[in-house]
Formats: structure tokens, sequence, C-alpha cells
């Protein structure tokens, strides 16, 4: 079993790693420049049919649309 403080440690880990996840970050996906494409807005997702999330490019600019 764990501690009450080793809990709390990784509890709070936890947390901060769901905000970290909230805020614009890389997803993988090569953009055409080489570069790697960000989620511009990871907490929102279209309702389109699939469902999408705004991507964008830091190096050229670019802003597109991934299926979620």
């Amino acid at each position: 079993m764990k501690t009450l403080d080793e809990f709390n440690f990784d509890r709070r880990r936890d947390w901060d790693d769901t905000i970290d996840l909230t805020k614009s970050h890389p997803n993988g996906i090569a953009c055409s420049c080489g570069e790697e494409l960000w989620d511009t807005y990871p907490n929102s997702t279209l309702t389109s049919n699939p469902p999408q999330k705004e991507v964008h490019c830091q190096k050229c600019g670019f802003q597109g649309f991934r299926v979620a």
C-alpha cells in the first residue's frame, strides 16, 4: 500500500499531466513542410461526421483538421 504522501504525489502528477493536455501540443502527425503538426484546441472536437480536431503547424503556418 502507498502512504498518503505517496498517493497525493502520484495524483498531483496525474493532475498536472491532465492540465498539460488541455494546452496546444504536438500530435505526432507530419506537416507537408516536414515539421510536426499541433492540436490547436485539444479539448475541442468538431461535431462533424467523422468528428475532427483543428491542427496547425508552428513552422509554416498551415491550418487544417484531423479526424478525432
